[in-house]
């Protein structure tokens, strides 16, 4: 099986094959479990075909940490807590935070300095595995080489031929 993100949507070119993996960034997660806002669907879409094995992610221990911290820093730790059993069931084993992923961050800090710290461990874990792709609507990723960022929406209308698991196609 082959999968390949439209290059008509968002500039982005990218194909997954049964050998890889996409990193899933944490805001996927946010945004699906979240308060309602214009991601939500496709992000939940993304992480049902997940589920689902259409498409195979990883994440990271550091995608829980903030889930973690986000929550837990809002005065709501009962939802960062079912937030990251999620990522943690879904995406078993996570990837790790070693002392590899975190000295290559520290170069790529210096590398990209407009990269924040934890989107740094993010690309420098994909890095260290050998993941190519990362899922997040986050740009900040787009100016670095290493990887390739796919909008969540972007690649769940690539995945679904246009419409969602759900059966919706409105992504406005």
């Amino acid at each position: 099986m082959r999968i390949r993100y439209a290059s008509g949507c968002g500039g982005i070119a990218a194909v997954a094959s049964d050998a890889g993996a996409v990193f899933i960034d944490t805001a996927v997660l946010m945004y699906a479990g979240g308060a309602p806002h214009p991601l939500q669907d496709p992000c939940r879409d993304l992480l049902e075909l997940l589920e689902q094995g259409v498409l195979r992610g990883v994440t990271s221990a550091e995608v829980v940490q903030e889930i973690l911290h986000r929550f837990q820093f809002s005065g709501d730790p009962g939802v960062g807590e079912r937030m990251a059993r999620v990522a943690l069931d879904l995406f078993a084993p996570v990837l790790p935070l070693t002392h590899a992923v975190m000295t290559r961050g520290v170069g790529l800090v210096a590398t990209y300095p407009s990269l924040t710290a934890r989107d740094a461990v993010h690309v420098a874990t994909c890095i260290e595995e050998g993941v190519t792709m990362i899922v997040s609507p986050d740009r900040g990723f787009d100016d670095v080489a290493e990887i390739r960022r796919v909008d969540p929406a972007v690649a769940v209308l690539s995945l679904t031929g246009g419409g969602t698991p759900g059966g919706s196609s409105d992504r406005s």
